[in-house]
């Protein structure tokens, strides 16, 4: 069955309210999703009597909707149309964000109406994601849409900054209810500003065929070597980043690092994935770095999440710093060359396999790396991450191979 036709695809240039848009979607459903949530964790734990296998898996609950969201997002734009698919989506982002703010402070009924809020924002944001992306690379033509990809996942950068400089205010009693009810206005506000995308007829890459005219995208295309290799580089990238996001506040706290490091430390995070995101731009305008890129982001972050497993206020500064250079860049980068492997009509599949595959690593790796932190301590953690990145460094090398 052919996959939804994406909105009409528009002409060269950068449009900015459609990027600005998408940046805001992937600043909730990425950035504060994520990293908010690894702030706010160690007042969840404090005041609901959780440990670290029970935080993990609230965050994993939030991901398993997040991969059957995803997976059913283009089959949902086939059918309703990605306007209509994006609104509703972001409404039950809003509707789960809410019952999270108004969870008791109770282990049984408090974790309880936490599950089901992180359950829908998950599921919510799956579709708005894919309908996001979707309507970004339509909306930019392709010479274009690898800058278009880094500058709109820019806005998970500018997330986590506000984490960072947030952190002293989210780490107080109850500061999360307020966190999950901003997310829900930011949801509110993304379904209501859905944009209309500029036609251009006969755009690139909106043939019957593959990008350079081959057959499309089909699920056995995902053992391909022209996917395999991406695909399995992006679910270690789950894998990796998940555990760091998760689990670097409660390293931090278990370190007995002082608050204004811990602040200092996220928003370190969120200017080195600024960082990381310009200097990706860069790499991009010279082709013969370009395939660089990809491994060189993955090997930053495997550093990363090695010397964060340290102890000490300068392992943890210095951890964030090469982690971010490859937060933002890493996705930004696969996004765009999923839209350069297919076409118009198969990009929609093409991104929900790919980031199926990455919904998996972030699906497992909470429980995993909480359950390996109750075993061994927070150290296991970073660790867990670093390993993740260092695989995924290797499949991108291949990829890179593969494709020459």
């Amino acid at each position: 069955m052919a996959c939804p036709a994406p909105p009409p695809e528009a002409a060269a240039g950068l449009p900015l309210r459609l990027l600005a848009w998408g940046a805001l979607g992937v600043a909730l459903h990425v950035g504060l999703a994520r990293f908010a949530y690894g702030v706010v964790l160690p007042s969840l734990r404090s005041e609901l009597g959780l440990d670290y296998t029970v935080g993990g898996a609230l965050n994993a609950l939030h991901l398993a909707g997040y991969l059957a969201g995803t997976l059913l997002g283009p089959a949902l734009a086939r059918r309703f149309g990605l306007a209509r698919v994006a609104r509703w989506a972001h409404a039950g982002v809003a509707a789960g964000a809410l019952l999270c703010a108004l969870a008791p402070a109770s282990p049984v009924a408090g974790v309880g109406l936490l599950a089901l809020g992180r359950l829908a924002t998950g599921l919510g944001a799956g579709p708005a994601v894919i309908a996001i992306m979707v309507s970004v690379m339509a909306g930019v033509a392709e010479p274009a849409r690898a800058a278009a990809s880094v500058l709109m996942w820019t806005g998970m950068a500018v997330a986590i900054l506000g984490c960072g400089l947030g952190a002293p205010w989210l780490l107080q009693p109850g500061a999360w209810r307020w966190a999950f009810a901003a997310a829900a206005l930011v949801a509110v506000a993304l379904a209501a500003g859905f944009p209309v995308v500029a036609a251009l007829p006969g755009g690139p890459g909106g043939g019957p065929g593959g990008p350079a005219g081959g057959p499309g995208f089909t699920l056995a295309s995902v053992a391909s070597p022209r996917w395999a290799w991406l695909v399995a580089t992006y679910a270690c990238f789950g894998l990796g980043y998940i555990a760091y996001a998760t689990f670097a506040g409660t390293r931090m706290a278990a370190s007995a690092t002082p608050l204004a490091v811990v602040a200092l430390t996220w928003s370190t995070l969120g200017l080195a994935t600024l960082c990381g995101s310009a200097a990706t731009l860069w790499l991009l305008a010279r082709p013969g770095l370009r395939p660089h890129a990809l491994p060189l982001a993955m090997a930053l972050a495997t550093a990363g999440c090695a010397v964060a497993a340290l102890a000490g206020s300068t392992a943890a500064l210095a951890g964030a710093a090469l982690v971010g250079l490859g937060m933002a860049a890493i996705p930004a980068l696969v996004t765009a060359a999923a839209r350069a492997r297919s076409n118009a009509a198969d990009y929609a599949r093409a991104f929900s396999m790919a980031t199926a595959a990455m919904g998996l690593g972030q699906l497992v790796g909470p429980v995993l790396a909480g359950a390996l932190a109750d075993r061994f301590g927070s150290v296991a953690a970073p660790l867990f991450g670093a390993a993740a990145y260092g695989l995924g460094t290797v499949l991108a090398s291949i990829d890179r191979r593969a494709l020459r």
